[in-house]
């Protein structure tokens, strides 16, 4: 099948045509090993419960951990830091200590128990307590379904009524590959009937 006129076969990237996505770090510890990973296939699923959703790579060390705590963090950082994300999707936590690697440090003064990013000091954090993890609906990844147990957002850059203050934050997305972006501003629509 052909792309209609003025459009072109998006091929085996075809999921690129949904990015660019914020990007996330997931970290996460079990039995003495911690690590994490950039993941941007994440998110919210419901309000009531809190849930969100994560696409985890099936061969991720850190999903690993994930699914053998049952918790886990969503750190959320800025553009700011790319060099740091890129490094954490890309090196493996089997095979190199991500945290001295890539001078991270992380504190585990959450309510989980999961450990969450300190360094590089992140925008937001989500707090989950998995649910539900599902195997058999994709051939790569774990569907993870997991409730919210808390999120917290640096307070200068969040604003309870619209969420990020996109003015002044800049939440780093993923376009492909190395390619990162972020926002640009914000754009509120106009009432209906105006």
């Amino acid at each position: 099948m052909s792309a209609p006129k003025g459009y072109i076969d998006a091929g085996k990237k075809w999921y690129y045509v949904l990015h660019p996505r914020p990007v996330y770090v997931v970290a996460a510890e079990h039995n003495g090993r911690i690590n994490f990973m950039a993941a941007s296939w994440i998110m919210p699923l419901s309000e009531e419960p809190a849930r969100i959703v994560a696409a985890l790579d099936k061969e991720a060390y850190t999903t690993e951990l994930v699914l053998g705590a049952g918790v886990f963090t969503v750190n959320v950082l800025s553009v700011e830091h790319v060099e740091f994300i890129y490094g954490a999707g890309t090196m493996s936590g089997r095979k190199v200590d991500k945290i001295r690697v890539l001078g991270a440090e992380l504190a585990r003064d959450t309510v989980t128990g999961a450990p969450r990013l300190v360094k590089p000091r992140p925008l937001g954090v989500i707090e989950a307590q998995v649910h539900r993890s599902l195997e058999d609906v994709a051939e790569d990844v774990y569907l993870v379904v997991a409730d919210v147990v808390a999120a917290y957002a640096d307070a200068e850059l969040f604003n309870p009524r619209y969420g990020w203050e996109l003015k002044k934050v800049r939440v780093a997305m993923h376009s492909a590959g190395r390619a990162f972006t972020t926002n640009n501003g914000l754009y509120v629509a106009k009432k209906k009937g105006s």
